[in-house]
Formats: structure tokens, C-alpha cells, sequence
């Protein structure tokens, strides 16, 4: 018995459309799901920062934890940072609740903090507070907080300070200052 070439063809059809239906219905079943890498954390350590022209800071940390993909990183307590100046001395930066943008050099501190300016000539100015901002690229420090400032044995505290460490203009705001007993 002959079989029409259109019946063997209509066969081979189906044959063919089942076939690309089955591999349809099992597309993707063959891909592996990769899992998504969680924080790492480092203990004891240094992260610095760079710019173009050198490095912007570094932070000596006890714990470190570093999101996934790097960009930021959260730090409990910095024991000694520098944010480094070009051609003057670096200013040195104590503080706890750090977080550090690793894209843009930028410091975000929750906690307490205090930051200490060499002047020259034996003179440094601190400024101690809760909270603080460093933004890299503009190298500006500013305290939105109340701070303390010391100089040369005077104390002033201000409602926030605003610090430009390219030209050492500091913007302050409302001041409460009291003068040391020598100078009364």
C-alpha cells in the first residue's frame, strides 16, 4: 500500500511542530540560577579613597562591612582616618557609625567624631560633634550638627561649621563661645 506524499508530509509536519513545542515547554529549565553574594566583612584593616592626582583619605578600621558589589561600605569605629591634603598636614579623623562611598570619596559619620587640623606652628584646631559629611571631589567638610571647635585654648561651640580644606575657609553658624581664663 502506497502512502500519498501528503499524508507522509502532514505526519512529518506534526512530528516536527510537536518537537519545537516540546523544546519550547523545556526552554529554560537547563539555566542555572545564580545566588546573589550577600556583605563581606573585614576585620582590622585600611580602606583608603584616591583621586586623580593622589589619595583623598584613608581609614584605619576594627570591622568593615562591604556591600555586594563594592561602592559602599559601613564602618563601626575608626580608629585613626586622614583625609589628606595636598602639601599640608593631613587632618586626622576619629569616629564611630562610618559610612564610606568608594565611587565618589565621599564620608557620611553618624556618630560621634572629631577631626583635628594641624595649623602649623604647633597650632591645631579640633572640631568635635555628632555627625559629619566629607564630600571628595569638592573636599569640603560640613558639620549640620552643633559642634565644638578648639584653637589655641579657645572654645566656641557652633549650631554647624562648614569647612573648605583646598582654600581652610570654615563657615560657621550661631556661635556660643567662652574665653579660657588667660585671656580674661
Amino acid at each position: 500500500m502506497k502512502v500519498p506524499w501528503r499524508t507522509a508530509l502532514a505526519v512529518a509536519g506534526l512530528g516536527l511542530l510537536a518537537w519545537v513545542g516540546f523544546e519550547i515547554g523545556r526552554a529554560g529549565n537547563d539555566v542555572t540560577i545564580q545566588r546573589l553574594n550577600g556583605p563581606s566583612t573585614l576585620v582590622s584593616g585600611e580602606v583608603n579613597g584616591k583621586r586623580l592626582n593622589g589619595e583623598a583619605w584613608s581609614l584605619d578600621y576594627d570591622r568593615v562591612t562591604m556591600s555586594p558589589d563594592g561602592a559602599q561600605a559601613q564602618i563601626a569605629h575608626v580608629r585613626d582616618g586622614r583625609i589628606h591634603r595636598a602639601g599640608k598636614p593631613d587632618v586626622l579623623m576619629q569616629g564611630d557609625d562610618v559610612t564610606v562611598n568608594t565611587v565618589t570619596n565621599d564620608l557620611f559619620v553618624n556618630g560621634p567624631v572629631t577631626f583635628k587640623e594641624d595649623l602649623g606652628g604647633g597650632r591645631v584646631r579640633t572640631f568635635a560633634t555628632i555627625g559629619a559629611r566629607y564630600i571628595g571631589a569638592t573636599r569640603i567638610l560640613t558639620l549640620d550638627r552643633t559642634a565644638t571647635i578648639t584653637d589655641a585654648g579657645a572654645t566656641l561651640t557652633v549650631a554647624s561649621v562648614t569647612v573648605d580644606f583646598r582654600t581652610g575657609e570654615a563657615q560657621l553658624g550661631r556661635i556660643v563661645g567662652e574665653r579660657p581664663s588667660s585671656l580674661k
